[in-house]
């Protein structure tokens, strides 16, 4: 597996990959980011340069969407949660409650938060679009202020290209 890092609006990623998907997108310092040192250095990968040109992308155009075979080392209940994240627009956001009833689960709130937290590829699989019920930021493992800013990015985009 390799590893490349390279430079955000909002701070240093890292980019994880095998020789056919992104395993992993965290930003540094991101809670449950894995020790790179177990993974070969490897920038010119052509997944892990992908991930790095379309990273850059979305922040640069709005409303930017992502392109990249995943492979996250999820279980199958986070798979379904990850799965029902992908699905929300940028610019949009639903509630953990609202996306444990997509579920089927309405009562499972704190394990899709649980699944939320260990997204391993955040940005692209966009857990920064789960909020309170109450409307209030809650939870994300690369930090708050992060999460507010990536909201008002892609509501920003969405008002630029409705």
């Amino acid at each position: 597996m390799y590893y490349s890092e390279f430079s955000t609006p909002l701070g240093t990623m890292y980019a994880v990959a095998d020789s056919q998907h992104i395993l992993g997108l965290y930003y540094q310092g991101q809670k449950y980011c894995p020790d790179m040192s177990q993974y070969q250095y490897e920038p010119e990968q052509w997944l892990l340069e992908a991930a790095t040109r379309q990273i850059q992308r979305y922040f640069s155009e709005p409303g930017y969407e992502f392109y990249l075979p995943l492979n996250p080392n999820v279980t199958s209940f986070q798979k379904s949660v990850l799965d029902v994240l992908q699905q929300i627009p940028s610019g949009k956001t639903l509630s953990y409650q609202q996306v444990a009833s997509k579920l089927g689960k309405p009562t499972a709130t704190r394990a899709v938060a649980s699944a939320i937290a260990k997204n391993p590829v955040i940005i692209v699989i966009p857990c920064h679009r789960v909020i309170g019920q109450d409307g209030s930021l809650r939870g994300f493992a690369a930090g708050l202020d992060r999460k507010q800013q990536l909201l008002d990015r892609e509501k920003q985009g969405s008002k630029a290209v409705a």
